[in-house]
């Protein structure tokens, strides 16, 4: 027998068909592959041609029979379906992946109930469709010129489920596992590499978020020349742009130095780790970049004396006069001076910085001051020093301070990971 796209015989251990009041397609079907099991989804009126077709077969495979009343509503056909197909998997102990879906015979709905069912289960459907057909064309397929067509399941050839189910992770910052879904997926999809590229992505995305930037750049580096041959001037839909642009900031925040760019990251890192309900992390990040923000201004301010909040022996005499006074930029057992946050922004004070003289006078009113609530609430947080959990409202009394006092813009990320797009497997 001729067929189209059709395996070799041999190939599969089972045959799952839809039985209706022709045997003809279903015997092509199965004296072509000739499987050692056949597993017959008929209704009560064509459960005697699944018997007769059963009986012609001279191999004698092993049957089992799916029979439902209701065959002309899907709702009990599907829900047949997905009860007996587990049971008899278990029972023949055949492999999903060797088993051949025929949906030709039986009702529509049958058909129907039959794709959708085996959809989640099974990667090899066949149809057979015929070069000659009764009834103008339109009736059923003269005996004889029967025409299989084998193809395989949409939903992993697409990976449709897959795609979604890492765009949902995605979402919820869950980058790893959202790579790990499109690794396990490219084994089985034609678009192989594209699906390896974009895993690649999501991991790059997995180590920006944890804030190992050198890990990040070093993966976004991979996807510098393996992204534009993949779409080969076809529509990216901005992917090949965020992948560069992601790179930029990666790039920047692995560097020895703390700059702009890094403070900025924090701050947005601090604002996807707020939306995931993490508030004592998102605390813990947005606390780093508000110490950022005064180290960053000290090393401007002292043409960089002070680096990440520390002046190291060799460069004590150089100070200016006005910290030399100050109790507490004296040096340490180790000849260095390691200023803490409060200690940043009185320094700066003392320098006539602008902003960080409004928060040295607001740190003066002790018990009432804003900024020592807010920070106060991280320090005797269960990542800090104490027991007690930041919770949402403790994490906007931050986020308030930070932007009165700092300016920061923590209502949207300046540098985002934009969502998953469905269309970059495309």
């Amino acid at each position: 027998m001729q067929t189209h796209n059709s395996a070799p015989p041999g190939s599969f251990n089972a045959a799952l068909v839809s039985v209706g009041g022709t045997p003809d397609p279903i015997l092509k079907v199965l004296e072509h592959h000739r499987p050692p099991h056949v597993w017959y989804f008929c209704s009560t009126r064509s459960r005697a041609t699944a018997d007769h077709i059963q009986q012609t077969l001279d191999w004698r495979p092993q049957a089992r029979f799916i029979e439902v009343e209701k065959f002309e509503e899907l709702g009990p056909c599907y829900r047949e379906l997905r009860r007996r197909i587990p049971d008899i998997l278990a029972e023949t102990g055949v492999s999903p992946e060797s088993v051949l879906v025929d949906y030709t015979c039986g009702t529509k709905t049958m058909s129907a109930a039959l794709v959708l069912a085996a959809t989640e289960l099974f990667q090899h459907f066949n149809y057979v469709a015929g070069e000659q057909r009764e009834t103008g064309g339109m009736g059923r397929v003269v005996s004889g010129t029967e025409k299989p067509i084998q193809q395989p399941n949409p939903w992993t050839e697409l990976a449709i489920r897959e795609i979604e189910r890492a765009r949902d992770l995605w979402h919820d910052c869950q980058f790893e596992p959202a790579a790990l879904v499109l690794e396990q997926v490219a084994k089985r999809v034609p678009r192989k590499l594209t699906f390896r590229a974009i895993a690649t992505l999501a991991s790059a995305m997995a180590a920006r978020h944890r804030l190992d930037f050198k890990t990040a750049h070093n993966l976004l580096n991979r996807l510098h020349s393996q992204l534009p041959p993949l779409y080969d001037g076809r529509d990216d839909h901005g992917i090949i742009a965020f992948a560069i642009s992601a790179n930029e900031v990666c790039r920047a925040c692995a560097a020895d130095h703390a700059g702009n760019t890094f403070l900025r990251e924090l701050l947005d890192n601090a604002i996807r780790t707020a939306k995931q309900g993490r508030f004592e992390d998102a605390a813990a990040r947005l606390y780093r970049a508000m110490e950022m923000q005064g180290q960053i201004w000290l090393a401007e301010a002292t043409n960089n004396l002070f680096v990440h909040g520390r002046c190291k022996n060799k460069d004590l005499d150089k100070i200016p006069p006005e910290l030399k006074q100050l109790p507490f930029c004296a040096p340490d057992a180790h000849g260095e001076i390691k200023l803490s946050l409060e200690q940043l922004f009185r320094a700066l004070a003392a320098l006539r910085h602008a902003e960080a003289q409004i928060i040295a006078a607001d740190i003066q009113l002790e018990n009432k001051s804003r900024w020592r609530t807010a920070t106060e609430k991280r320090n005797t947080s269960i990542l800090a020093h104490g027991v007690s959990p930041i919770d949402q409202k403790g994490f906007d009394e931050m986020k308030q301070i930070a932007t009165d006092f700092l300016h920061f813009d923590l209502d949207r990320e300046a540098n985002p990971i934009p969502p998953l797009d469905t269309r970059w497997f495309e």
